[in-house]
């Protein structure tokens, strides 16, 4: 009788363990700082930038890998891997260091629009290996928005 309490008592302590474990709401995106030319080439060109979230959770994250598709003006500016472990702090901003080789050619086409406007439709299309402790799950990575563009000529 006792064996029989005490497994009730362990069932009954998991299920408030799982029933408590929400998933974690995707971290909100909020700007691209830091931008950087690494090596300029007529072909291809490294770039880098520091991608700003905002962590809503109240609980940090583990951000392990992610893949982001990078879109200017929807054509398909290059794509950015990220596998390092990363921290994600709770309820607070962060910035997640990224970059990629660009094809020239896709720059070239949008340098009209870019030059007369002042402004771009950047898309990133993608996903993150996130989670808390040893779980992990795959979050899609989805944006679409205007960044304005402080060209001095």
């Amino acid at each position: 009788m006792k064996n029989l309490h005490f497994t009730w008592l362990a069932l009954l302590a998991l299920l408030l363990t799982v029933a408590s474990c929400n998933k974690p709401v995707a971290p909100e995106y909020r700007s691209i700082e830091n931008f950087r030319v690494n090596n300029l080439g007529v072909g291809e060109s490294a770039i880098s930038a520091d991608l700003k979230y905002y962590n809503p959770n109240n609980f940090s994250l583990k951000l392990k890998y992610g893949e982001t598709d990078v879109y200017l003006n929807n054509k398909l500016l290059g794509k950015t891997v990220l596998d390092t472990m990363t921290i994600i702090p709770a309820r607070d901003s962060f910035l997640i260091p990224v970059s990629m080789k660009v094809d020239m050619k896709q720059v070239y086409a949008n340098a009209l629009d870019i030059l007369l406007s002042n402004e771009i439709t950047i898309r990133l299309d993608g996903f993150a290996k996130m989670g808390k402790g040893a779980l992990f799950f795959n979050m899609p990575i989805k944006y679409e928005g205007l960044q304005k563009l402080d060209i001095h000529l």
